[in-house]
């Protein structure tokens, strides 16, 4: 630990000298979280991108870290805050014990998790998601465009975002055709499953050959080997988080797109320019905080049924369509 504490303080000392040299608006000195890797082609990657965003339109410097260890964070967050970091971004669901911990211990440095919720200290906020709905737009798109009205939904683990994406998922394509049969699955028990990209083939290879012609795959990098099973089975896969349209041409369907690139790059912003503020706050359809993919890669895929889609967006966000748990997904009521 102390190895980690000696790397965090030399890593401040530079973000130091660069804050300093940049005069950085309201002084924001900056640290962004990651539990893994953070090229992951979805979930990370997107929030990678809306803090270089934000460093380049901001003249921030932000520091990224990429945890080894779970077991690491409070001692990382401790070491930041110590040295005078005074925004955390934390990506991830897991991270709410950690910051829980630690930030009434720092009531001067912000921390805003994205994906996890800590609603009630007065120095963290929280930016979630409305995953069911992204998940619902998926469902109907798959239900429109099922031919063996049979599909799939394939989570990396089962933990609330993944469920609300799956049970979204499930009640969307019993929209579009109630009498579709709807398959579900998890790709494993730990967190490394969201890198298992061998297991998720495998599981998608079996879904595929049992009858199922498009898998919804909230399963992080996982989600490449869904989009591989799609490719050799002549299937379709619907991606997660972002556009992924072209990673497998003419099997991704689409994308169900979560816009954490945006959450991650209006935490900085609202820190620079002082509207930061404590809470919680759910990025919807309704806030453009998820929504599906359509461009060159799939378009032809989806001409058909796009209009009906745009309006089943449109009653998303107005209430007009309402999610309901189906039975097909135990425990949808509970995070619904």
């Amino acid at each position: 630990m102390r190895g980690l504490v000696q790397k965090l303080l030399q890593l401040a000392l530079v973000l130091a000298t660069c804050v300093s040299g940049a005069a950085a608006i309201a002084e924001t000195r900056g640290a962004i979280i990651f539990s893994s890797a953070r090229q992951d082609g979805s979930f990370n990657q997107l929030a990678h991108v809306g803090t270089q965003r934000a460093v380049d339109q901001f003249n921030l410097a932000v520091e990224e870290w990429i945890l080894a260890d779970e077991d690491d964070l409070s001692e990382v967050l401790r070491a930041f805050a110590k040295v005078d970091v005074n925004h955390i971004l934390l990506i991830g669901y897991d991270h709410s014990a950690a910051v829980r911990e630690v930030a009434p211990v720092y009531p001067d440095v912000k921390f805003t998790v994205i994906d996890g919720v800590v609603s009630d200290l007065p120095n963290v906020r929280s930016i979630v998601f409305s995953e069911q709905e992204g998940g619902f737009i998926a469902g109907y798109v798959a239900g429109l465009k099922s031919a063996t009205r049979h599909v799939a939904t394939i989570g990396g683990m089962d933990i609330p975002p993944v469920r609300r994406f799956m049970c979204g998922f499930v009640a969307g394509a019993k929209h579009a055709d109630p009498g579709i049969e709807v398959d579900t699955a998890f790709v494993g028990l730990y967190i490394t499953a969201f890198r298992d990209i061998s297991g998720a083939q495998a599981l998608a290879e079996q879904h595929y050959m049992e009858g199922a012609d498009v898998i919804f795959a909230p399963a992080g990098f996982a989600a490449e080997g869904v989009a591989k099973a799609a490719g050799k089975t002549d299937g379709f896969v619907i991606m997660v988080d972002a556009n992924q349209n072209g990673l497998v041409p003419g099997s991704v369907l689409t994308s169900a797109l979560k816009r954490v690139d945006e959450a991650a790059f209006s935490a900085w912003k609202s820190a620079v320019d002082g509207s930061w503020t404590p809470g919680m706050s759910t990025m919807s359809v309704r806030e453009n905080g998820v929504d599906w993919a359509v461009d060159d890669h799939n378009r032809a895929l989806v001409a058909d049924f796009e209009g009906e889609v745009e309006k089943v967006k449109e009653d998303l966000a107005t209430g007009r369509v309402r999610i309901e748990p189906a039975p097909e997904l135990q425990e949808c009521a509970a995070v619904l």
